[in-house]
């Protein structure tokens, strides 16, 4: 396993309160709730990777229940059972002598429920966040996140009653003009990665050819599919038991591109690197891997 640069100490196997955002920060999203209360710190640490820097930012108010985390231009937007949120960040600026402030602003609540959503992605325009749910009526909802709360334009709007077929997060991919994530339909031990149109009710689902472990007698425990830098390679993580039982971390690294025919593929581009797993690593968090790309 490769070496941390910082460690702090957090209440462990609440893996969704962690988030990357704004470029270089990571955010530790730690809730302030009566189950952590062995947990002094009163707000959220932000650790800037570039500068090797720590502050802390101001708490959600009030806490997230089972938090998604989307980084859309260069802000955070929390969407949680019974809240979306907004956090802001203060004026990149080395000069100023400023005490510049992060702010969390509510914003209006979706017209679904949390607990249904499926996949959610943010769209080519950088601004609208786009997120599906399932149950017995899917549906794909949108937010724009450059639009006032002043004027009344600030709201959800729905797209119909179809879903993104991922898995958690789709991402844009402008060499290929189309979202991109894990499919959710083949299950687990069949992982596969799809493509489609954006913001498209016909669902043109293209599959790539390859399976992510049809080379691997590992058994996969979780996964999370990591965009890095935002073209066409890609990292998946997982958590999986070897042939000896034991829980190893796999890093799969690849990029996608269109083959002759139109069809997805990764050629000859995917590497595999494995990890030892630290035993004190909890449950929750081999079943719900957090990464993400800097």
């Amino acid at each position: 396993m490769p070496s941390s640069s910082f460690k702090f100490e957090a209440p462990r196997g609440y893996p969704r309160y962690f988030a990357g955002a704004f470029g270089s920060n990571v955010l530790a999203m730690q809730p302030m709730n009566s189950k952590f209360k062995n947990y002094s710190m009163h707000g959220i640490l932000i650790y800037d990777v570039r500068k090797r820097s720590i502050i802390i930012g101001p708490p959600q108010r009030p806490d997230p229940v089972d938090p998604i985390y989307i980084p859309v231009g260069g802000r955070l937007f929390a969407l949680a059972a019974g809240s979306f949120q907004l956090l802001d960040p203060p004026p990149y600026d080395e000069t100023s002598s400023k005490d510049l402030r992060w702010m969390w602003h509510t914003l209006p609540e979706p017209p679904f429920s949390h607990g249904l959503v499926t996949s959610y992605a943010v769209h080519s325009d950088e601004r609208t966040i786009f997120v599906s749910i399932g149950g017995q009526t899917p549906a794909t909802f949108s937010f724009d996140t450059e639009e006032s709360e002043m004027d009344g334009s600030c709201r959800w709007k729905h797209h119909g009653q179809w879903k993104m077929p991922f898995n958690g997060r789709g991402h844009f991919v402008p060499e290929l003009n189309c979202w991109v994530g894990l499919w959710g339909a083949l299950g687990r031990h069949n992982r596969r990665v799809c493509a489609i149109d954006v913001v498209s009710s016909n669902l043109a689902l293209k599959l790539c050819e390859e399976g992510l472990n049809q080379f691997s007698a590992d058994e996969p425990i979780g996964a999370t599919l990591v965009s890095m830098g935002g073209g066409s390679k890609f990292c998946l993580l997982e958590y999986k038991y070897n042939n000896e039982k034991k829980v190893v971390m796999q890093l799969t690294t690849f990029s996608l591109k269109y083959d002759k025919n139109g069809d997805l593929t990764m050629s000859k581009s995917r590497r595999i690197q494995h990890y030892r797993v630290p035993e004190e690593v909890t449950w929750s968090m081999l079943q719900t891997p957090v990464a993400f790309w800097m």
